[in-house]
């Protein structure tokens, strides 16, 4: 009983975003960049949010390659044949650079005033 306690308490900590689990690899990208991840051949790769990286097959066949699609943050995960863990990756994408000050302006740049 008590372990399942913890478990509980553990899923709880991990769905409100405090921490990650112990391993977990840090990847920092920005919209637009990619990131290979190795695995084993024919494991899976699966993110909480597809939305924030894409994942594909790797041209090498060498594992995957994350692809940064949005801004946001996802936890992807490595899963090996017989559905082992591989490897946790926490991805952290950022808007590129060079967009950084290029936002339209809400009102098209109309301030109200005489023509």
């Amino acid at each position: 009983m008590r372990s399942l306690l913890y478990a509980i308490a553990a899923g709880a900590m991990f769905a409100a975003g405090e921490s990650d689990p112990a391993g977990t690899t840090a990847l920092q990208l920005e919209v637009g960049q990619s990131a290979p991840v190795s695995a084993a051949p024919g494991a899976n790769l699966l993110c909480d949010d597809p939305g924030v990286v894409a994942s594909d097959f790797a041209e090498d066949g060498d594992g995957f390659v994350l692809l940064a699609l949005k801004p946001g943050t996802t936890l992807c995960g490595v899963w090996l044949v017989g559905q082992k863990p591989g490897g946790l990756y926490r991805v952290t994408v950022t808007a590129r650079s060079s967009d950084a000050g290029t936002e339209p302006i809400a009102d098209g740049g109309l301030d109200g005033g005489p023509i």
